[in-house]
C-alpha cells in the first residue's frame, strides 16, 4: 500500500517558517510522508529541518546573467589554481591564493566605483528629464475599476518562483499540497500536470492573513495578491485560515461551501524539556522591574514608537523590543527615547528561535502589541498573542478588532486605544496594579487551548479530505518524538544568527572552528547554550572535500578563507560580538589574515580583548614517538611509516608552540594529558536521545551480534579485530557485523542492533564510537591504558582487551548475559555523566566565566 505524499509548498527557504513546520508535523502524525519544498537562500539546497526532509530552489539564472555570488571561485582564482595543478600538483600557497584574491577584489571595488561615476549620473540626467516631461505631459486616463488586474507585472517574484520550483515538485509527484496564496499557482499548475498522469491531486490553501488588507503602500501588493487570490480560488479543494473574521469574509467573497476552519498561529505545545530556557531577562540587566515585551515585526504601523513616548509616564517600567538588526525605525525608536529620556529602560533583544518563542517571553511582566488600524492588523490573530498565552503573559493590545475582542472576552489583559500614548499609560498602569487577577485567568486549559495540539486534527482532516481516498489506507501514523526532539536542535543552532547584529548589547559568546571534527562543536555548543542560554556559541568549519560531514552553525569556503573582504567582516563581528575562541588542531580562526596557525593570531585576540583556547582531539596534538614508548601496540611503533612520520613531522612542529601557549588548553580524550600536561578534558558530546536503545544485550535469541567499524585500520587494530571476529563466526559463537564508510544513518542502526561493538585496540583510549554505542547500552570492547582510567573519577565501563587476548574476551562476554546488561547499565550511566553535554557545558562556561 503506497503511503500518500504531502508536500508544504513555501515562498521563503523554510528554516524559520514556524507554521510551515507545524502543518508538517500534524500530516506526518496523520501518516503522510511528507516534504517540504521551499524558495531561497541560506540553506543547503537539500536537508532536514525538525527531522522533515526539505527542498530549497532558486531562481534559475536568465541566459547571459553573471554567476550567483559565490557560486564558484572568480576566473583568475581558478586559472592560477588550475595553473598549480597541472605544474606542481598542488593547490596553490595561500600566498600567492591570498594575493589574487586581493587583486580580484581590488578590481571588483574598482568596477563598482567605476559604475557609481558613470551609472549614477546618467541616471540623475534620465531622472530628472522623466520630471521635466511629467511637468507638460497630461495625466493619463484613469485605469477602468472593473479591468481585472495584472498580478503577474505587478507581482514578477511569484512566477520566477513558480518557474524556480515546479520541476521539483513535480518529481516529488505529490498526492496533496499545502500552501499559501504567493504559490497558489504553483499548485494548481501541478495538479494540472497530475491530472494529466491520471492523478488526483488535493489542493489545500492555507490562508495565513487577510490578502485584501496587507499592510503595505504598494499597490502592486495591495492589489497584486487579492488578484491572484480571486484567480484561483475556485481551484482550491479546501481552505483554512487562522481567524474568525477572515473565515467569514473568505466564505461572503468566493461563496464558498463551508467556512474555512481554524488552524491558528499557535506553539506547539509538548515540545521536550530543553534544559534552561533562554528568557529575555537573561540579556537585560533589570533585576525584577516590570518588563513589557514587543515581540513581532518592526514598521511604522506596528505603533511600538508610541510605547516609547508612554514610558515617560511609567516610571520604573522597562519595554523590550524584538528585532533582527539596526533599521530606520531602529533608529527612529531609538531618538525617541533619547527625546524623552527613557533610553535606559527601553531595549532591543534578538527574537528567539521560532519554537522557542513561549519560553523566551515567560520572563516578561507581560506582552504589548500597539498595532496601527492598517490592513489587517484589524484582523490580526498574529503568532505572539499565542505565544504569551502559552508564556502566561498578560497582554496589553491596541484596539484591533480580533486582538482586543479576544483579550476582553478572557480578562487576560487590557485594551488601549491605538495611537494614543496616554490610553497606553492609563491601561498599563491599571494592568500593573491587578497583575496577579489577569495572570490567574490564563489557566492550563487556556493554555492548553492555545498550543497546536489543539487544532492539529483540523490540518489532518483537512488533508484527509482532499486525499484521494483509496489512498488513506496507505496512512502510517508516526510518532512525533524524535522531530520534536530535532526541533529542539534545530533552534539553538538558529540562536547565533538571530543574535548577530552590533544592535543587541555585548553577551557572551563563543566560536569553536575550524576543522569541526566528529561534528562535536555543534554538539559542544548546544550544550552550552542548554545550561547558559545567556551565552552564544557557535561551530565552524572550513569546507574541505571528504566522503562523510558533519552538521556545522557556519561552512567557510576556501576562497572565503583567503579573502581579505571575508577577513574584514569577520574581523569586524569578532571585535563587536565575540568574547571567547577555541582553536581546533592548532589551525588559525581568521582564515588565512595572518597564516596558518593558532600562533600567529595569538597577538590579534589579546589586542581586540578576546579569550583564545586551544583544543585538541588526537592525531593533531598525540606524538607518535613517546605514543610507541608507551604502548607496546602502538600503531606508531615504526617511525619511517608514512603516516607516523607525517604526524611526528606535524607534532614536532606544532608542539613548543602549544606548550609556550599561556592561554587555556583542551584535549576531548585524556590520553593526550600525556602531551599537554596542563590541558583539561572538554569529554566529546553524543545526543543521548538519538543513541538510545531500551534492549539489553544479548537478551534476544540468535547468535551474539559483533559490531566493529574499521576507519583507520592500522591505528584501531581492524585487520586483528576481523581476523579473530570472523573466525567466531565461522565457528558459529557469533554473527559479525564489520562494515566501513558508513553513513550516520546506517552506522547508528547498524550499531544499535548490535550486543557487542569493539572500539579499538591500540590508541590507549576511547573515541565517539564507545560513547554512541555505551549510550545505546551496546557492551564496548576495547584497549584503555590503566594511565588513563586512572585520570577519570568512577570506573570507565569499557572491557579491556588487546590483540592477544581479544578472542577469550570475547569468548567470556557471550557465555555471560547477566554481566553485559550489568556492563550495557554501566555504560548508559557512565555517558549520562560524562558525555550527555552537562560535564562539557560546564567545562566551557568555566574557560568564559559564566
Amino acid at each position: 500500500m503506497t503511503q500518500p505524499h504531502a508536500v508544504i509548498a513555501l515562498p521563503n527557504n523554510i528554516e524559520i517558517d514556524a507554521r510551515a513546520h507545524r502543518n508538517a508535523l500534524a500530516l506526518l502524525a496523520a501518516g503522510y510522508r511528507v516534504t517540504m519544498v521551499g524558495y531561497g537562500t541560506g540553506l543547503p539546497n537539500r536537508g532536514q529541518i525538525a527531522g522533515i526532509p526539505y527542498h530549497l530552489c532558486q531562481a534559475r539564472p536568465k541566459p547571459g546573467a553573471p554567476a550567483a555570488p559565490g557560486s564558484k571561485p572568480p576566473l583568475l582564482s581558478r586559472v592560477v589554481r588550475k595553473g598549480f595543478q597541472v605544474a606542481f600538483k598542488r593547490r596553490p600557497p595561500q600566498q600567492v591564493a591570498r594575493a589574487v584574491a586581493l587583486v580580484e577584489e581590488t578590481a571588483a571595488s574598482a568596477a563598482r566605483a567605476a559604475n557609481r561615476r558613470v551609472v549614477q549620473p546618467a541616471r540623475d540626467v534620465v531622472s530628472k528629464a522623466r520630471d521635466k516631461v511629467e511637468e507638460v505631459a497630461p495625466a493619463p486616463e484613469p485605469a477602468d475599476p472593473n479591468a481585472p488586474f495584472d498580478w503577474r507585472t505587478a507581482l514578477p517574484i511569484v512566477p520566477t518562483m513558480i518557474d524556480a520550483m515546479s520541476a521539483t515538485v513535480g518529481r516529488l509527484d505529490p498526492d496533496v499540497i499545502v500552501t499559501d496564496v504567493h504559490l497558489l499557482p504553483l499548485g494548481v499548475k501541478i495538479a494540472e500536470l497530475q491530472a494529466a498522469k491520471g492523478k488526483k491531486m488535493g489542493l489545500v490553501y492555507d490562508a495565513r492573513e487577510y490578502v485584501y488588507g496587507l499592510a503595505s503602500d504598494d499597490p502592486n501588493i495591495t492589489k497584486g495578491f487579492p488578484a491572484l487570490e480571486a484567480e484561483f480560488m475556485d481551484r482550491v479543494d479546501a481552505t483554512v485560515t487562522v481567524c474568525e473574521p477572515i473565515a467569514d469574509f473568505l466564505q461572503r467573497r468566493y461563496d464558498l461551501a463551508v467556512t474555512p476552519p481554524l488552524v491558528p498561529n499557535a506553539p506547539i505545545g509538548n515540545l521536550p524539556d530543553a534544559g534552561r530556557p533562554m528568557t529575555i531577562r537573561d540579556f537585560l540587566d533589570v533585576g525584577d522591574a516590570p518588563l513589557l515585551v514587543y515581540a513581532g515585526g518592526l514598521s511604522y504601523h506596528r505603533g511600538v514608537h508610541d510605547v516609547v513616548v508612554a514610558l515617560a509616564d511609567l516610571p520604573g517600567v522597562h519595554l523590550a523590543i524584538g528585532a533582527r538588526r539596526g533599521s530606520s525605525y531602529t533608529q527612529e525608536l531609538e531618538q525617541l527615547a533619547r527625546q524623552h529620556g527613557v533610553s535606559d529602560r527601553m531595549h532591543f533583544v534578538p527574537f528567539a528561535p521560532t519554537h522557542e518563542v513561549a519560553e523566551y517571553l515567560a520572563s516578561a511582566t507581560a506582552a504589548i502589541f500597539p498595532f496601527l488600524p492598517v490592513g489587517n492588523h484589524v484582523w490580526a490573530a498574529p503568532n505572539k498573542y499565542f505565544e504569551s498565552v502559552q508564556a502566561r503573559l498578560p497582554i496589553l493590545t491596541s484596539n484591533m478588532e480580533w486582538l482586543s475582542e479576544r483579550v476582553a472576552r478572557l480578562g487576560i489583559g487590557e485594551v488601549f486605544e491605538h495611537s494614543n500614548p496616554a490610553s497606553i499609560v492609563r491601561q498599563t498602569g491599571k494592568l500593573l496594579s491587578n497583575l496577579e487577577q489577569y495572570r490567574a485567568r490564563i489557566t492550563d486549559e487556556l493554555i492548553a487551548e492555545h498550543t497546536f495540539e489543539h487544532f492539529q486534527e483540523t490540518v489532518q482532516d483537512v488533508a484527509k479530505a482532499v486525499t484521494t481516498p483509496e489512498l488513506l489506507a496507505g496512512l502510517e501514523p508516526s510518532d512525533l518524538t524524535s522531530h520534536l526532539t530535532e526541533i529542539r536542535r534545530d533552534m539553538l543552532r538558529r540562536r547565533a544568527g538571530l543574535a548577530d547584529s552590533d544592535l543587541f548589547a555585548k553577551r557572551p559568546w563563543l566560536r569553536i572552528g575550524c576543522t569541526n571534527t566528529g561534528g562535536q562543536p555543534l554538539l559542544w555548543a548546544g550544550a552550552l547554550m542548554r545550561r547558559h542560554p545567556e551565552a552564544i556559541a557557535e561551530s565552524v568549519w572550513l569546507h574541505r572535500e571528504q566522503p562523510f560531514t558533519f552538521p556545522v552553525d557556519e561552512t567557510i569556503t576556501y576562497h572565503q578563507w583567503i579573502s581579505p573582504a571575508w577577513q574584514k567582516q569577520l574581523d569586524a563581528k569578532l571585535r563587536d560580538r565575540v568574547t571567547h575562541v577555541l582553536t581546533e588542531s592548532g589551525r588559525p580562526v581568521l582564515g588565512a589574515k595572518f597564516g596558518k596557525f593558532f600562533y600567529d593570531e595569538v597577538d590579534y585576540f589579546r589586542n581586540a580583548g578576546i579569550t583564545q583556547g586551544l583544543l585538541f582531539h588526537g592525531s593533531d596534538i598525540r606524538n607518535p614517538r613517546w605514543h610507541a614508548a608507551a604502548e607496546p601496540d602502538s600503531p606508531f611503533s615504526d617511525p619511517e611509516e608514512e603516516l607516523t612520520a607525517v604526524l611526528q613531522k606535524q607534532v614536532d612542529d606544532l608542539t613548543p608552540h602549544v606548550l609556550a601557549f599561556e592561554g587555556p588548553k583542551f584535549v576531548t580524550t585524556n590520553d593526550l594529558v600525556d602531551y599537554l600536561p596542563d590541558a583539561t578534558w572538554l569529554p566529546v558530546v553524543v545526543d543521548t536521545v538519538e543513541w538510545s536503545n531500551a534492549e539489553q544485550p544479548m537478551a534476544h535469541a540468535g547468535l551474539p551480534v559483533v559490531f566493529h567499524t574499521p576507519s583507520r585500520r592500522s591505528l584501531k587494530g581492524s585487520d586483528v579485530v576481523d581476523q579473530i571476529a570472523r573466525d567466531l563466526e565461522e565457528e558459529g559463537r557469533i554473527r559479525y557485523v564489520g562494515r566501513s564508510a558508513l553513513s550516520r544513518d546506517e552506522m547508528r542502526a547498524e550499531m544499535l542492533a548490535a550486543d557487542i561493538v569493539i572500539d579499538q585496540l591500540k590508541l590507549g583510549d576511547y573515541g565517539i564510537t564507545a560513547v554512541e554505542a555505551m549510550s545505546g547500552g551496546r557492551v564496548v570492547i576495547g584497549h584503555v591504558a590503566d594511565r588513563v582510567r586512572e585520570r577519570i573519577d568512577g570506573d570507565v565501563p569499557i572491557v579491556e582487551a588487546s590483540a592477544e587476548n581479544l578472542r577469550d574476551v570475547l569468548l567470556d562476554l557471550i557465555g555471560r548475559p547477566d554481566r553485559a546488561a550489568e556492563l550495557a547499565d554501566a555504560g548508559r550511566a557512565y555517558v549520562a555523566r560524562w558525555h550527555d553535554g552537562s560535564h562539557s557545558a560546564q567545562v566551557l562556561a568555566e574557560f568564559m566565566g559564566l
